[in-house]
């Protein structure tokens, strides 16, 4: 499975980043697939190991469907610029957890499984 998808990072909440999960956020199309995804993030010429979420998050109630990258081991600001995600592998399904805690940890196992799935393509 591969796919891309382009967009302006837009600010939003902050929450992936008081989770301690930053992300960036773009616009994506209703009919887009949800879910977790394995893939590269590209900017300013380089490619970024991500974990990308397509969807709507609903454990915090949220109504709006978006693209949402977390870019490994990557620091700066990277709102109002053009990124290219490209969707290497689903991971998991898009789900609802009971609470921010839950969620974390489930992110901790998301990161982990990105980070070895990235080791193997070395």
């Amino acid at each position: 499975m591969t796919s891309r998808l382009t967009g302006i990072v837009q600010k939003h909440l902050g929450r992936g980043a008081r989770l301690g999960y930053p992300t960036a956020n773009i616009a994506v199309a209703p009919e887009a697939e949800e879910g977790v995804f394995f893939g590269l993030t590209g900017l300013e010429g380089k490619n970024w190991p991500s974990i990308i979420f397509i969807g709507t998050p609903e454990t915090f109630g949220d109504t709006e469907k978006r693209a949402e990258s977390h870019l490994l081991d990557f620091t700066g600001d990277l709102y109002g610029k053009e990124i290219t995600i490209e969707i290497l592998q689903k991971h998991r399904d898009n789900q609802k957890f009971p609470d921010a805690e839950a969620l974390i940890a489930q992110m901790e196992q998301d990161e982990a499984a990105v980070r070895e799935f990235f080791k193997k393509k070395e």
